[in-house]
Protein backbone atom coordinates (compact mmCIF):
# COMPACT_ATOMS: atom_id res chain seq x y z
CA UNK A 1 0.00 0.00 0.00
CA UNK A 2 1.49 3.33 -1.40
CA UNK A 3 0.67 6.59 0.40
CA UNK A 4 -2.86 8.05 -0.35
CA UNK A 5 -2.64 11.38 -2.68
CA UNK A 6 -6.45 12.00 -2.47
CA UNK A 7 -9.85 10.86 -1.47
CA UNK A 8 -12.79 11.21 -3.00
CA UNK A 9 -16.03 11.14 -1.91
CA UNK A 10 -18.57 9.69 -4.10
CA UNK A 11 -22.32 8.79 -3.53
CA UNK A 12 -21.94 5.04 -2.34
CA UNK A 13 -18.09 4.84 -1.77
CA UNK A 14 -15.12 6.42 -0.81
CA UNK A 15 -12.11 7.04 -3.61
CA UNK A 16 -8.81 6.25 -2.04
CA UNK A 17 -6.17 7.27 -4.76
CA UNK A 18 -2.68 5.73 -3.86
CA UNK A 19 0.43 6.12 -6.20
CA UNK A 20 0.27 3.50 -7.98
CA UNK A 21 -3.74 2.84 -7.47
CA UNK A 22 -7.19 3.25 -6.16
CA UNK A 23 -9.54 1.49 -3.66
CA UNK A 24 -13.32 2.19 -3.39
CA UNK A 25 -14.39 1.98 0.14
CA UNK A 26 -17.75 1.54 0.61
CA UNK A 27 -19.49 3.32 3.61
CA UNK A 28 -22.68 3.81 5.36
CA UNK A 29 -24.06 6.75 7.53
CA UNK A 30 -24.88 6.23 10.83
CA UNK A 31 -25.26 9.04 13.27
CA UNK A 32 -23.40 11.62 11.60
CA UNK A 33 -20.10 9.39 11.11
CA UNK A 34 -19.23 7.66 7.89
CA UNK A 35 -19.14 3.70 8.36
CA UNK A 36 -16.47 2.01 6.71
CA UNK A 37 -16.35 -2.33 7.26
CA UNK A 38 -12.17 -2.85 6.74
CA UNK A 39 -13.01 -6.40 8.99
CA UNK A 40 -11.28 -8.25 5.83
CA UNK A 41 -7.81 -6.78 6.40
CA UNK A 42 -5.48 -7.90 8.61
CA UNK A 43 -3.76 -5.78 11.50
CA UNK A 44 -0.93 -4.12 9.40
CA UNK A 45 -3.02 -3.55 6.29
CA UNK A 46 -6.26 -2.20 8.00
CA UNK A 47 -3.73 -0.60 11.08
CA UNK A 48 -1.85 1.58 7.62
CA UNK A 49 -4.90 2.25 5.63
CA UNK A 50 -7.27 3.64 8.73
CA UNK A 51 -3.83 5.99 9.88
CA UNK A 52 -3.38 6.91 6.40
CA UNK A 53 -6.78 7.40 5.41
CA UNK A 54 -7.53 9.33 8.86
CA UNK A 55 -5.14 11.53 8.48
CA UNK A 56 -5.10 12.68 4.74
CA UNK A 57 -8.70 12.74 5.73
CA UNK A 58 -8.15 15.57 8.12
CA UNK A 59 -6.22 17.18 5.62
CA UNK A 60 -8.04 17.43 3.01
CA UNK A 61 -10.77 19.43 5.79
CA UNK A 62 -13.90 16.45 5.58
CA UNK A 63 -15.80 17.01 8.88
CA UNK A 64 -17.47 14.07 9.81
CA UNK A 65 -15.55 11.26 11.83
CA UNK A 66 -15.08 7.79 10.36
CA UNK A 67 -15.71 4.79 12.35
CA UNK A 68 -13.44 1.89 10.81
CA UNK A 69 -15.59 -1.62 11.21
CA UNK A 70 -12.64 -3.95 12.32
CA UNK A 71 -12.57 -7.66 12.82
CA UNK A 72 -10.93 -8.12 16.45
CA UNK A 73 -9.68 -6.17 19.35
CA UNK A 74 -6.11 -6.37 18.33
CA UNK A 75 -6.67 -3.66 15.21
CA UNK A 76 -9.36 -1.86 17.00
CA UNK A 77 -6.51 -1.10 19.57
CA UNK A 78 -3.80 -0.58 17.23
CA UNK A 79 -5.59 2.33 15.57
CA UNK A 80 -7.47 3.73 18.68
CA UNK A 81 -3.65 4.10 20.07
CA UNK A 82 -2.92 6.96 18.24
CA UNK A 83 -6.08 9.12 19.78
CA UNK A 84 -6.85 10.82 16.44
CA UNK A 85 -9.93 12.98 17.02
CA UNK A 86 -11.62 12.06 13.39
CA UNK A 87 -12.09 8.34 13.90
CA UNK A 88 -13.46 5.84 15.83
CA UNK A 89 -13.23 2.20 15.66
CA UNK A 90 -15.81 -0.81 16.55
CA UNK A 91 -15.22 -4.32 16.40
CA UNK A 92 -17.52 -6.29 13.43
CA UNK A 93 -19.24 -8.34 16.39
CA UNK A 94 -20.37 -5.28 18.12
CA UNK A 95 -24.19 -5.67 19.04
CA UNK A 96 -25.01 -1.97 17.93
CA UNK A 97 -23.45 -2.36 14.86
CA UNK A 98 -25.20 -5.62 14.09
CA UNK A 99 -27.96 -3.15 13.17
CA UNK A 100 -25.94 -0.47 11.30
CA UNK A 101 -24.23 -2.96 8.95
Amino acid sequence: MDNIREIKLNKNAFSVIFDNSTLELEYRTLEGKYLIDISNMNLINATKLAILFSTRYFIQGFKKKVCWIVKDRSIKNAISILCLSNLECTIKQDKELKLAV
